[in-house]
């Protein structure tokens, strides 16, 4: 069963990379969740004219503090399938809030780069991208976050060492729960 692949499969490969499992495609207007049978189902359906700007998913065998895998965006020049399973790097992190329940809560974006890509190769920080990437993603997810009626509020913005120490720590909540 797709699940089971899906919970089996490790945080990072044999070389090191960090292996990102797409939800939601660079693209789409649809966002797509994972039931708990391992089947996509379309969660939400955004306004005409706005799509997610990249490929957006999660870190397989990573808890997350708001316990979920750890959320990546994952930064490529075309498309991908949902489904597919990228190695990649970790750029930096957008910090971010918004409402869980009545409580204003830490939901972090890790931002990663495909190892494949051709175009963002030379890329190893969120600095290091063109002038103006993070306020567009950032613009984004303020959009997102009004049109479904979620309070929301930008924290700051970390680099490569930040995210790398948030993938651990997801890593070792993973292992120890």
């Amino acid at each position: 069963m797709f699940s089971t692949a899906i919970r089996s499969v490790p945080s990072r490969t044999r070389d090191g990379a960090v292996n990102v499992f797409i939800e939601t495609p660079k693209g789409s207007r649809h966002k797509f969740d994972i039931d708990d049978s391992g089947l996509f189902r379309i969660a939400l359906e955004l306004p005409e004219g706005v799509t997610f700007p990249f490929s957006f998913g999660f870190v397989p065998a990573t808890l997350a503090e708001d316990g979920d895998a750890l959320d990546i965006m994952l930064v490529t020049a075309g498309g991908l399938p949902a489904g597919a399973l990228i190695d990649a790097r970790l750029i930096g992190v957008l910090k971010m809030e918004n409402d869980e329940d009545g409580t204003m809560a830490r939901n972090d974006r890790i931002v990663a780069i495909a190892n494949m890509s051709r175009i963002y190769e030379g890329v190893e920080t969120m600095s290091e991208m063109r002038h103006g990437f993070a306020w567009d993603i950032e613009e984004f997810f303020d959009t997102y976050n009004r049109m479904i009626e979620r309070p929301f509020r930008l924290v700051g913005r970390g680099e490569k060492d930040e995210a790398m120490a948030m993938l651990e720590a997801a890593e070792e909540r993973h292992r120890g729960r």
